[in-house]
């Protein structure tokens, strides 16, 4: 690396003018500014500074040497300086991931309050249904709703969503109501690809133990909007995040299940990296959100 301090402070010297000026500006000794100069002019094997009493002037090599150095260095100056204000400000490209019926229902319609408030921040926003690697696939941060495992992602949890079992009407009318957790058994269930072990639903009422049921049914799918519309088209029974049918169990297009019993319940998330020097995009994105959350209560804590 003392190649390029070398290469620095002659540059200094010759926009300073002086040793001793450079020295001042440096915050060095004029000896050590010496030195780091003759240093460099040694390695290169021409001298760069004719000196006199009264004032410096470049060589030719010198002059080249400036010439090519002082740009470089006002480079590293202005990109030194970019960070420093990324690091300041909310503003720049945020990527986002987050699961697809997720977004396009609860985040697209803030998106444009966001961009209003932080208009130097470009949302690059990607909804997707798999776990992506933030780190790998180069995200800012991401939204998830799941289990979390303990790594080296960083989480703020946003909310607790309760889980329920829902079907139409329709099929109820057709198939019956499954009175307790076994009775699934005998039920068309919708199965979420996705999750850790499809097919396996888990229920408890009070304190009684954790009742563990098998289901099975004729339809398979990673999309949460599709499973929707299949427990809305009478095709089986769901089990969902409240969060994504409080409208359909408001106006009984759907009808909740084994309310007596209690189904785990998700943690909404904001997941990043690392909390060191967390960048101010991040951070007011995810400010933003538990804003939002909190206001229109959509999610139960």
């Amino acid at each position: 690396m003392e190649r390029y301090s070398d290469i620095a402070v002659f540059v200094s010297v010759v926009e300073a003018g002086s040793f001793t000026a450079a020295a001042e500006a440096l915050e060095l000794s004029k000896a050590a500014v010496s030195k780091y100069v003759g240093r460099l002019e040694k390695r290169l094997g021409a001298r760069l500074l004719n000196r006199t009493t009264r004032r410096l002037t470049l060589t030719e090599a010198g002059q080249a040497l400036y010439e090519r150095a002082s740009g470089a260095i006002a480079d590293l100056a202005a990109a030194e300086s970019a960070v420093a204000e990324l690091a300041d400000a909310p503003r720049g490209r945020l990527r986002v991931t987050a699961p697809a019926h997720f977004g396009e229902a609860f985040l697209a319609p803030l998106f444009a309050a966001f961009r209003k408030r932080y208009p130097d921040i470009q949302l690059d926003v990607d909804l997707d249904n798999r776990i992506v690697d933030l780190v790998e696939e180069g995200f800012d941060v991401g939204l998830r709703i799941t289990r979390l495992d303990s790594g080296s992602m960083v989480a703020r949890k946003l909310a607790d969503i309760r889980m329920v079992t829902v079907a139409s009407p329709e099929y109820l009318e057709r198939h019956g109501t499954p009175r307790e957790p076994m009775d699934l058994r005998e039920h068309e269930c919708l199965l979420y690809n996705l999750d850790r072990v499809p097919g396996e639903w888990r229920y408890r009422r009070g304190l009684d133990r954790l009742i563990s049921v098998r289901v099975s049914g004729g339809f398979r799918c990673n999309s949460d909007g599709a499973l929707k519309r299949a427990a809305l088209d009478g095709i089986g029974i769901l089990r969902f995040p409240e969060l994504f049918v409080q409208e359909e169990l408001r106006d009984g297009r759907l009808v909740a299940v084994l309310g007596e019993y209690e189904m785990h319940k998700v943690t909404l998330s904001a997941v990043f990296p690392t909390r060191a020097h967390l960048a101010p995009k991040v951070r007011v994105f995810v400010d933003f959100l538990v804003e939002h959350f909190e206001r229109r209560g959509w999610c139960r804590r």
